[in-house]
């Protein structure tokens, strides 16, 4: 109701004090009018002329923006460990269900599984003597000059766990800790051995530049021996920092140093950490096998046979395209000047 219509209905005074009373609160419903009608006037958008410390539109947005972030990374710091903690229930589930479903094992089986140990661990002590003899029997100055020719090979783990000790031992000098850990190896008087007694375990093979590259580009990564951790190659800034002093400052220059055997090939290989070539979950040819398959056999429908196919069919052109160069020099040769 409006404050004149309020004073409608009160009685008229006939004292002077009265009077007063009357007209200082028909002055104060006059003001009050006033303030609300520049209220309503003036919007969202204060006038100067109030009084007041007038803040920047500026730090206001900063100040938004702020408490924005705050909010985000809270939201996200609860995301993360709802995560973790939805993965850890996980965990202990399956651990649980591990120990409630625990299959027997029986001891022809345990037999089983020692004999093959012994059965593989007496072939990798045949293929050492056998290499060691033909070692011996080599001049020095030959197999020093064969190793010198050698390219870069790269070695594939193809066996699991299931092996036997002195293989896992070998295994793991030349860094292949998993199945389907990958690395390229420069051959020497040291590895060399290794490598053709871990004939039946491994794939290796040697890969042409394209492949090469490719294998750097998209799963190389850069080893640190001071912190034991690995990074991967995110760009030719990272290259130049860890392998410049070898004059290597991109990812093709890299692959040159592979490929011709530069001088510091030996110290660029150990900058380079071991690959991971195990294949995604929904692989059918790895989906649909057993364990056992999966970690002990190199059948033809596993992945390492798949690898092993790739190498021997670079092999296959590289032989093919060395032939075909050489029937064209003959060519050239025979033609008259």
């Amino acid at each position: 109701m409006p404050f004149g219509a309020l004073l409608s209905f009160l009685p008229q005074p006939h004292c002077p004090r009265c009077v007063l009373s009357l007209s200082f609160l028909s002055y104060c419903g006059e003001q009050a009018a006033c303030v609300t009608f520049a209220a309503k006037a003036m919007g969202k958008n204060p006038p100067k002329w109030l009084p007041g410390e007038r803040v920047k539109e500026t730090i206001l947005l900063q100040r938004k923006s702020v408490e924005q972030l705050r909010a985000d990374r809270v939201l996200r710091r609860d995301k993360l460990q709802e995560r973790r903690d939805r993965h850890k229930a996980k965990l202990d589930a399956k651990r649980k269900r591990k120990l409630t479903t625990k299959k027997f094992i029986s001891a022809q089986t345990l037999l089983k599984h020692a004999q093959r140990k012994e059965r593989q661990g007496r072939v990798f002590r045949k293929i050492g003597e056998k290499v060691r003899g033909k070692r011996q029997r080599m001049a020095p100055d030959v197999y020093k000059k064969s190793l010198d020719e050698s390219r870069v090979v790269l070695i594939v783990r193809a066996r699991g766990k299931q092996i036997p000790p002195e293989v896992s031992a070998a295994l793991r000098r030349l860094g292949l800790m998993k199945l389907y850990a990958a690395r390229l190896l420069c051959l020497n008087p040291r590895t060399d051995p290794l490598v053709k007694q871990l004939g039946p375990f491994c794939i290796m093979g040697h890969p042409d530049p394209a492949q090469l590259e490719e294998l750097l580009r998209m799963r190389g990564s850069l080893w640190n021996e001071e912190t034991q951790t690995r990074r991967l190659i995110s760009g030719n800034l990272m290259l130049e920092q860890a392998l410049g002093q070898y004059n290597i400052l991109c990812i093709e220059d890299l692959c040159d140093a592979l490929v011709k055997k530069t001088e510091h090939v030996q110290e660029v290989l150990q900058h380079i950490a071991p690959f991971d070539f195990h294949p995604p979950r929904q692989l059918f040819m790895e989906r649909h096998r057993s364990v056992h398959q999966k970690l002990e056999i190199v059948n033809k429908d596993s992945f390492a046979a798949y690898l092993a196919q790739q190498l021997k069919g670079t092999a296959k052109r590289e032989k093919k395209l060395a032939a075909s160069n050489k029937r064209n020099a003959a060519k050239q040769s025979s033609l008259p000047t």
